[in-house]
C-alpha cells in the first residue's frame, strides 16, 4: 500500500507495476501501468494525483460508477466463473 487509497501492486514477476485506488472495498480501480524497466516508480506529484482521485472515486456513489461503466469510461474486470 502507498497510502491515501492508492496501492502499488507487482505483476508479471515484478517485471511491471500497476497503481490501483480502492473504492470503499468494494470497487477496485486500476489506473496505470508501467513497466520497471521503463521506470522506477510514480513521482511525488504523480502519488499525490492519484490520492486526489481515489478520494474522489471513495466518495463516489453507485450510481457514479455505474454511469462511468455505462459510458464506457470504466470497463469492468470480473473475475466471476
Amino acid at each position: 500500500m502507498v497510502g491515501g487509497g492508492v496501492f502499488k501492486k507487482r505483476l508479471n514477476d515484478n517485471m511491471h507495476r500497476s497503481i490501483i485506488m480502492a473504492k470503499a472495498g468494494k470497487h477496485w480501480i486500476y489506473a496505470y501501468l508501467f513497466a520497471k524497466k521503463d521506470r522506477e516508480n510514480i513521482t511525488p506529484n504523480e502519488l499525490t494525483a492519484f490520492k486526489k482521485l481515489a478520494k474522489d472515486y471513495a466518495s463516489a456513489g453507485e450510481d457514479k460508477i455505474a454511469a462511468l461503466l455505462e459510458n464506457k469510461e470504466f470497463l469492468e474486470i470480473c473475475h466471476d466463473d
